[in-house]
């Protein structure tokens, strides 16, 4: 539909409606880079070419972005780096604390011999500190694991939530009179700033807040 026939749901005007995507695409500026980085390798350091683009909008266009799709969880090697590295933590942690035993021991050997039993605090601070280590890496890690787990059978219902909104997206068209944003075939306007709310909103709760919000613009126009 020619964007000269969409008329705003709240004003009633053609106007100052656009069609959304055309607003975003004019506002974005897409910039490429190139310049010169240090690569290192076996045979030493070198020069290399390295090439990148930066991507700027303006207000309006990053406030009417479309929708960004939501990234894939990491495998679960992920989690065997994330349980290596609270491994090497709790190690480096006891290795300190061993350290700290072990300077201390010269000088408290005479309070050791007079007190022969004083000798286990230590044995036992580092027993406690050993089993507290170990709970922490396996909560850890179960947790690591569960969150990793939902999160990946999570994804097809975020990706698909996502291919909605986007599909939704493409369509509003934006009233820059009232600063809202409506599909062509809902008799409503949405704020620019709840555009994303409304495009993962359900069916039925569009509708209901439609509805209402219909209501709620009759009642002013009545007063």
């Amino acid at each position: 539909m020619p964007e000269s026939r969409i008329v705003c749901p709240k004003c009633g005007r053609a106007d100052a409606v656009r069609k959304v995507t055309s607003i975003v695409s004019e506002g974005t500026v897409t910039t490429d880079m190139s310049g010169l980085g240090v690569a290192t390798s076996e045979h030493g350091g070198e020069l290399v070419g390295m090439m990148g683009s930066a991507t700027s909008r303006s207000v309006l266009a990053a406030r009417l972005a479309p929708p960004v799709k939501p990234v894939q969880a990491f495998g679960y090697g992920w989690v065997g780096v994330f349980l290596f590295s609270r491994i090497g933590l709790g190690l480096f942690m006891l290795t300190l604390i061993l350290a700290i035993v072990a300077c201390s021991f010269p000088i408290l050997v005479g309070t050791y011999r007079e007190n022969p039993a004083l000798v286990l605090i230590p044995i036992l601070g580092v027993t406690v500190f050993v089993a507290l280590l170990l709970r922490w890496i396996i909560v850890s890690l179960m947790r690591e694991v569960r969150k990793t787990r939902d999160d990946r059978a999570g994804y097809p219902a975020e990706v698909a939530a996502w291919e909605r909104a986007f599909a939704r997206w493409k369509e509003l068209y934006y009233c820059i009179r009232d600063d809202g944003v409506f599909l062509p075939d809902r008799a409503v306007l949405v704020p620019s700033a709840q555009m994303k709310q409304y495009l993962y909103a359900k069916s039925g709760e569009k509708r209901k807040r439609e509805s209402l919000k219909l209501k709620m613009d009759s009642r002013k126009n009545r007063s």
